[in-house]
């Protein structure tokens, strides 16, 4: 980890992995890319912060973290899986994970 101090891109990256995680719990556990992106979309996630690349980033974060799992069906379109541990981070019963904005207790 870096001794700079985040940017507006590192917060909104953060903010965009929770989203995620909250679009997949929201939607029954899973969710599609096309859906995600039209989910981060109506969020205000937009522009480069929703770029292929900036969400194949956050796919990276949250699956080395574990919080979520791909599948593909047919092998071809990729669906993403909240997992268990996923739904933990979501209630706070787990430590928080660097890269991703912790949830607000509600």
């Amino acid at each position: 980890m870096s001794n700079l101090p985040e940017t507006y891109a590192d917060d909104t990256a953060k903010s965009r992995r929770l989203a995620t995680l909250r679009v997949l719990y929201e939607n029954e556990g899973s969710a599609n890319e096309s859906l995600l992106r039209v989910a981060l979309h109506q969020l205000g996630f937009r522009g480069r912060h929703q770029s292929v690349e900036a969400l194949a980033g956050d796919l990276k974060v949250l699956l080395a973290a574990r919080l979520i799992q791909e599948e593909f069906y047919k092998g071809k379109v990729q669906t993403l899986v909240i997992t268990d541990r996923g739904v933990a981070f979501l209630q706070r019963r787990i430590e928080p994970v660097p890269g991703i904005e912790y949830p607000d207790v509600a």
